[in-house]
């Protein structure tokens, strides 16, 4: 094994690699080239992918004649470069997804507006609530606390907790009716 986790290439056949790699590379970069439509760099990538497989397959590979040996090196050549056309057009197939999901949305100012509004008006009815009905609004919706454990902190029952909390909500939708989307009256 060596560092990559990888099988070594027993040493008996590093210099019958060397020559049939000096043999045989420049006609299949040649070939390479043609099938990438001349793009260098891919052509050599795939030269490379293919003499690294004639690396692990020489034992069977090695006792083949020249010809067979061309032919298994086109065949491999010809599937490492479907196999990356095939991964590349899957990347951009997908594409366009990928770019919604990361993409930023564009700002709404209005509605960014419209809900600042909405928030500072929804404090302003919240401070008008009588003291207890605000307190338990605040424990809910601020500190987010449970209707039990808001019972427990003021000690009163649970349901007048929840009974405060009907009455907030009723004056907050009054309230928040020109801002709230799901309102009263007719949507469209």
């Amino acid at each position: 094994m060596d560092d990559s986790g990888g099988s070594r290439i027993p040493r008996c056949h590093v210099a019958e690699l060397s020559c049939f790699f000096a043999a045989h590379d420049r006609w299949l970069y040649g070939h390479a080239c043609v099938r990438t439509s001349g793009d260098c760099e891919l052509a050599a990538d795939l030269v490379q992918d293919t003499f690294e497989a004639a690396a692990r397959a020489w034992t069977v590979l090695r006792v083949h004649s020249g010809d067979r040996q061309r032919a298994w090196l086109l065949g491999t050549l010809a599937n490492k470069n479907i196999s990356d056309y095939r991964r590349k057009e899957a990347f951009r197939r997908r594409q366009p997804d990928i770019h919604a999901r990361y993409h930023a949305a564009a700002p709404d100012t209005a509605a960014q507006a419209l809900n600042a509004i909405a928030v500072w008006r929804a404090r302003e009815i919240i401070d008008e609530m009588p003291p207890r009905q605000r307190q338990v609004a605040l424990m809910r919706w601020q500190d987010r606390m449970k209707a039990a454990e808001i019972a427990a902190e003021l000690g009163v029952a649970e349901g007048t907790v929840h009974a405060h909390l009907h009455a907030a909500r009723g004056k907050l939708i009054a309230g928040l009716e020109p801002y709230y989307p799901f309102g009263k009256g007719d949507p469209s």
